[in-house]
């Protein structure tokens, strides 16, 4: 099948199945509840209940996904929105920190579980598998968590706090910018290790629960997909939409990466074309929710 009649079929498969996406919807919102406690839960009080993180999440989903940020934008956003809500602004921004790199570490592990479910699927669904691809993502994302927390600890937050406070001290227009105590309240907080193991497992399992997404929507589709298989599926593509993080929305990134993904499991290209461009659909739909909230939270103040 050429390219264009991949997307074409893709298309049209995707039309089919857009009654699921109410209730996709409701799914992602609940991964996103598990998300919002994973990083409520790493703060010692937090300034509020369960109810403010999950807004904070939508409006950090929101802005990463349909605003040209290149999904960092959010965590931006949500720390200010923290700190608005009571907390200095150096720990909320710390708590975003801390809480992206255990939500990227709880990835690492979820793409782990893929590829060794995968080790043992592939055989039998599409012959010896293409590993080089995927070993290099899997490497690749070790290595910049390693780096990442590695820089955290031995003093990049100490930086952005010095650079934060030197354009506050030039700008008092901005001083209300400035990360008094990033660098201390971020070791402080990867020092209280119970908290830690809980995030990243909430966070853990709300990955796992993308697999229901992607479960539904092969058999929706006509796919007699096992969960196991759908596992593998969602932890590759989601895998290849991370290694987007630099392209606003992962645009086509996360297209290759669900089309490879399901090539992998012996499923169409048309199959795995079609899972993206649901989940893009269902990616808006939640991230207008997202946007809404922002804009409503600054009417707010106003």
């Amino acid at each position: 099948m050429s390219a264009w009649q991949t997307v074409v079929t893709a298309g049209v498969e995707t039309l089919h199945v857009l009654w699921l996406l109410p209730a996709l919807v409701a799914l992602h919102l609940t991964q996103l509840l598990l998300s919002a406690q994973a990083w409520r839960v790493l703060l010692p009080v937090p300034p509020a209940g369960w109810f403010l993180f999950h807004r904070l999440r939508l409006v950090r989903e929101g802005i990463d996904s349909l605003l040209p940020v290149a999904q960092v934008g959010g965590e931006v956003v949500g720390a200010q929105l923290l700190a608005r809500a009571g907390l200095q602004l150096g720990l909320s921004a710390a708590s975003v920190v801390v809480d992206v790199t255990l939500e990227f570490l709880s990835q690492i592990m979820f793409l782990v579980a893929g590829l060794a479910l995968w080790s043992s699927l592939a055989p039998a669904a599409s012959g010896v598998p293409a590993w080089g691809p995927w070993l290099v993502i899997g490497a690749l994302a070790a290595i910049s968590a390693g780096a990442m927390m590695a820089a955290q600890i031995f003093g990049l937050l100490r930086l952005v706090e010095a650079i934060t406070k030197r354009i506050a001290a030039r700008l008092p227009a901005l001083a209300t910018l400035s990360l008094d105590g990033l660098h201390i309240s971020a070791i402080d907080l990867y020092r209280r290790r119970g908290p830690l193991i809980v995030s990243c497992a909430l966070h853990l399992l709300a990955w796992m629960l993308g697999t229901i997404e992607s479960w539904a929507v092969l058999h929706a589709l006509g796919f007699d997909v096992a969960w196991s298989t759908a596992l593998v599926v969602e932890s590759l593509g989601m895998a290849g939409r991370s290694a987007g993080f630099a392209i606003p929305g992962a645009l086509v990134v996360q297209e290759t990466g669900f089309v490879l993904a399901a090539a992998a499991m012996g499923l169409p290209e048309s199959a795995g074309l079609a899972l993206s461009l649901i989940k893009r659909l269902r990616e808006v739909s939640t991230g207008f929710i997202g946007l809404a909230l922002w804009h409503r939270s600054g009417r707010a103040r106003s």
